[in-house]
């Protein structure tokens, strides 16, 4: 491969946006939840699974690209994307967007009808999303949320398992959460130009975003206290690490509003990080040593 390809191959893997393929582990917790963590042949459909995702993702982050070329080309912050830098001319990034839907949709009949659905529904959601939505006062926090919440769905109908409507809930409270405290960050960093950024947060406040982001984080520790009650006891004993990981991620996003307007930075603090990988070991031991 010559150093051309090489860095045309690197432009294209900026613009399906590796940095938020993590929101489709989503896609395991049905796996996790059920029991069958352990179970090799469910674990490679869900592997497999996660991995049609990661495409379908990919393909939408490439369309939304595509619809707002114009607009990022007029970003400080966004010019330097590979579409709107020129990098990658924009019917390159079209044949791409196609080849990713095509074989997401491929892939996923091979799982079985039911996740394609999904597969397909995420992707039509995006797309409304990319295209009016996310101009639409809490209508686009809502429908990102949704977006998660079928990720999760998705990875249930993959091995066939019953998806909790406990969980559903606390998927949807949880993401809600996350996009409130982006929301936020957004208008904290951003002041009067907010509105030049993202179009919709001329309806956004710094004081409502930081009041949906406090309702929604204790609506989700109330979620999982009783997602624990009624169907898994035993991980009542991981809730206050929950607890500490909820309190200590809203002290993080109110004092920093970088790591509020992107989670992910949330994971460079040590408490969280530590306390996160306490709470993933804790529950697997609760959950399957019995």
């Amino acid at each position: 491969m010559n150093m051309f390809s090489m860095k045309m191959f690197k432009q294209f893997l900026i613009l399906c946006r590796p940095q938020q393929w993590y929101k489709n582990l989503l896609v395991f917790l049905a796996l996790f939840f059920s029991g069958n963590l352990f179970n090799a042949n469910l674990l490679l459909v869900s592997v497999y699974a996660f991995l049609i995702l990661i495409l379908i993702s990919s393909a939408n982050y490439t369309i939304n690209d595509i619809i707002d070329l114009k607009k990022d080309r007029m970003s400080a912050e966004k010019r330097n994307r590979p579409l709107a830098s020129g990098k990658i001319k924009a019917w390159q990034a079209v044949i791409f967007a196609f080849i990713l839907v095509f074989f997401s949709f491929l892939f996923s009949l091979a799982i079985n009808a039911l996740f394609f659905y999904l597969v397909l529904a995420l992707f039509l959601l995006t797309l409304a999303y990319s295209l009016a939505i996310k101009k639409i006062f809490l209508l686009d926090i809502a429908t990102i949320s949704v977006n998660f919440v079928i990720r999760a769905a998705a990875g249930a109908f993959a091995i066939s398992v019953f998806a909790s409507s406990w969980l559903v809930a606390g998927i949807f409270l949880f993401a809600f959460s996350l996009v409130a405290g982006k929301r936020y960050g957004e208008s904290v960093l951003l002041g009067k130009n907010a509105e030049k950024h993202r179009a919709v947060l001329r309806y956004y406040g710094k004081k409502f975003t930081k009041y949906l982001l406090y309702v929604f984080s204790a609506a989700l520790l109330a979620c999982f206290f009783l997602f624990s009650y009624f169907e898994h006891k035993n991980l009542l004993f991981s809730f206050p690490v929950f607890v500490f990981l909820v309190i200590r991620y809203l002290q993080l996003a109110i004092k920093n509003p970088k790591i509020a307007a992107s989670a992910e930075k949330a994971f460079s603090d040590c408490y969280l990080l530590f306390g996160s990988i306490i709470f993933i070991m804790l529950s697997t031991l609760l959950l399957y040593l019995k």
